[in-house]
């Protein structure tokens, strides 16, 4: 698997150089490539409660267009599940869907190595308990942030197909609402700016 990989992205790569040179040799437009990262993980780290929450396993599915350097695709991160402790005491566990709103869009350059991407997505959470009663789920459906959150990320690695690539950015958390009687210590315990994410795409 990984062999036919690096035979994969090996040519992919040779394309899109390909693809670079046509642009700057005439006027011929080459066609957008697909680039897509199936086994991307990290961490998201919440601020408010100074909780690090690991990003399972997703996908990233993207095309770059050599002639303009744009990026454009979906970015499909798995649940998050998030451990807290309410007043230091009470532990409770809590799942939280990312639910994008419009595509990725973003830049690559390939000769400087940088990437940049950014999303916007709303955080569903469709479960809440505490860690004494697992089957009892203190939040009712339809629990979500009020808006949008922007999520820009800009790599830290260098570009480069054989490896993964590192991206990290920041995001805000808005006020909850649909949560029934938790929906303001959700917007107690998360809501608020400085959240970073850590993907590493591969």
């Amino acid at each position: 698997m990984g062999h036919l990989r690096r035979t994969i992205t090996l040519v992919t790569t040779a394309l899109l150089g390909t693809a670079v040179a046509l642009t700057v040799a005439g006027p011929a437009q080459a066609a957008p490539l697909p680039i897509n990262f199936n086994n991307v993980t990290g961490t998201t780290h919440l601020a408010k409660p100074n909780v690090d929450v690991a990003v399972p396993a997703s996908t990233v599915l993207t095309e770059v267009d050599p002639a303009t350097g744009t990026v454009t695709g979906s970015a499909n991160l798995a649940n998050l599940t998030a451990k807290l402790k309410l007043a230091n005491l009470v532990g409770v566990t809590s799942t939280v869907r990312i639910v994008p709103v419009g595509g990725l869009t973003g830049t690559i350059d390939l000769t400087a190595s940088k990437l940049s991407t950014t999303t916007r997505f709303t955080l569903e959470v469709i479960d809440v308990h505490t860690d004494a009663a697992p089957r009892i789920n203190l939040v009712k459906p339809g629990c979500r942030t009020v808006r949008a959150s922007t999520l820009t990320l800009n790599n830290t690695t260098p570009v480069d197909l054989f490896q993964p690539i590192t991206m990290v950015g920041s995001y805000a958390i808005p006020p909850f609402r649909g949560c029934g009687l938790l929906t303001p210590l959700l917007s107690l315990l998360l809501s608020g700016p400085g959240n970073t994410m850590t993907l590493n795409l591969q």
